[in-house]
C-alpha cells in the first residue's frame, strides 16, 4: 500500500512540474496597447499636461519580424504648471510615471530634456521629453510581441 501511495504522490508531483515549466504565453502587442495608452495618458494627466493632443493614435501592427509586432502611441501637450523650464518638465513626466506603474529608467539620460523608461511588466517603453520650453511629449511603444 505504501508503495502506490508513493508512487501516486510521484506522479502528482512530475505532472505539476511539467505544468510549471511551460513558458507562458505573451500577449499580443494589440494586447498590451491599452496599457501603454493608459500609461501615457495618466502620466500626462499627474504632471499636470494641458491641451493634450494625440500625434501617433496606434491601433495598428508593426512589423517586428518572425511573426511579431509592436504597436506605438504618442501625444504632445503643455506644460501646465512651472515656468516651462525643458528640464523640469521632464523631471514632472517622470515623476507622473512614477505614480502610474514601475518603470525603470536607464542609468543614463539621452539628454537633460529626454528621458527613456522600460517596464519588463508591462512589456512596454516610453521616451519622455521636452522639446522647447512648457512643451510635453511622451512616446511610447510596446516590445515587438506575437501577432496571435
Amino acid at each position: 500500500m505504501r508503495g502506490i501511495i508513493t508512487i501516486s504522490l510521484l506522479a502528482g508531483l512530475s505532472l505539476s512540474a511539467c505544468n510549471q515549466s511551460e513558458t507562458p504565453k505573451l500577449p499580443t502587442a494589440a494586447q498590451v496597447e491599452p496599457t501603454l495608452k493608459s500609461h501615457i495618458n495618466r502620466t500626462l494627466r499627474n504632471a499636470f499636461a494641458t491641451d493634450v493632443r494625440v500625434t501617433d493614435p496606434g491601433g495598428r501592427d508593426i512589423p517586428c519580424g518572425n511573426s511579431s509586432a509592436k504597436r506605438t502611441y504618442a501625444v504632445k501637450a503643455k506644460a501646465g504648471i512651472g515656468s516651462g523650464n525643458p528640464e523640469m518638465v521632464v523631471l514632472a513626466l517622470i515623476s507622473g510615471l512614477h505614480q502610474v506603474a514601475k518603470y525603470q529608467l536607464p542609468s543614463y539620460a539621452v539628454s537633460l530634456t529626454e528621458q527613456a523608461a522600460v517596464s519588463a511588466q508591462y512589456r512596454t517603453r516610453l521616451v519622455l521629453s521636452s522639446p522647447k520650453k512648457g512643451e510635453m511629449v511622451v512616446r511610447g511603444e510596446t516590445e515587438c510581441l506575437p501577432l496571435k
